[in-house]
């Protein structure tokens, strides 16, 4: 279905893992038109209802593909940023359903900047954190900018990000770079676990919550609670809320739809 990455749909989780191992899963032109092919063809699956972001082989993503780039010539890195992460970025944002970045080996530079876009990031003990940009003279993008302040708080995002440090998989867990460390054995065991518990929740609330908590950072109390009144009138008439209500009542496991 695609060239550079690998697609699955399986108990109501579609799994997108990027695969050129050789690389280390650098990310090329390739790859960016199949990553957003992949997440058009997750969101628009009614049948699915959480996405795990991942890597094949010792990696999860070793970021931008510098061998593509041809350093004879003078690039404008923005005017490529806009036509390939941004525009991929911008759709993931918009994604109601939960994304989780399955993290094993190394996430560097862009690569890293994927996963902190996602809503999770789940990591294994040989997990290795690094937004490497500086090292080459250039600022962390991808949405760093935006995604890493709001995990860390500014001192350590700045601190992270100008030293280039490599943060190992369990102190990402200590610092809250990721939500879960898990053992390298039982890794994708804990990664699918989590992800069919989020797969059972009812996604329009997800959604909802997930919209206005982004914009809350960047908004006054009164704009926020006035989402919120508008969010919790749309949720309370959803048929996910009806179940909800219905199951505590007849003190059983909710069964939601995302409806």
């Amino acid at each position: 279905m695609f060239e550079t990455v690998t697609y699955s749909v399986e108990n109501q989780v579609a799994r997108i893992s990027m695969n050129i191992p050789k690389t280390m899963n650098a990310i090329n032109l390739d790859m960016h038109r199949d990553l957003y092919s992949a997440f058009t063809a997750a969101n628009e699956d009614s049948n699915v209802r959480c996405i795990i972001l991942t890597g094949e082989g010792k990696a999860f993503s070793s970021g931008a593909d510098l061998t593509s780039v041809n350093l004879q010539v003078r690039v404008d890195y923005g005017d490529y940023l806009a036509k390939t992460y941004n525009k991929l970025l911008r759709y993931m944002m918009n994604i109601k359903k939960p994304i989780i970045a399955a993290i094993h080996g190394a996430a560097a530079g862009a690569g890293l900047s994927l996963a902190l876009a996602c809503d999770f990031r789940l990591a294994s003990e040989e997990a290795k954190l690094t937004l490497a940009f500086i090292k080459i003279g250039l600022i962390p993008d991808a949405g760093a900018h935006f995604f890493l302040p709001r995990i860390l708080g500014i001192s350590k995002a700045m601190e992270l990000s100008a030293l280039g440090t490599v943060v190992s998989g369990e102190e990402a867990e200590k610092m809250g770079l990721v939500n879960h460390l898990f053992p390298t054995s039982r890794f994708d065991e804990e990664v699918n676990k989590f992800a069919r518990q989020l797969s059972q929740m009812p996604t329009f609330a997800f959604g909802k919550m997930k919209e206005i908590m982004y914009k809350s950072m960047e908004n006054d109390l009164d704009s926020v609670l006035g989402w919120e009144e508008e969010g919790q009138r749309q949720a309370g008439v959803s048929e996910d809320h009806l179940e909800g209500v219905a199951a505590f009542l007849e003190k059983r496991k909710p069964i939601f739809r995302g409806m």
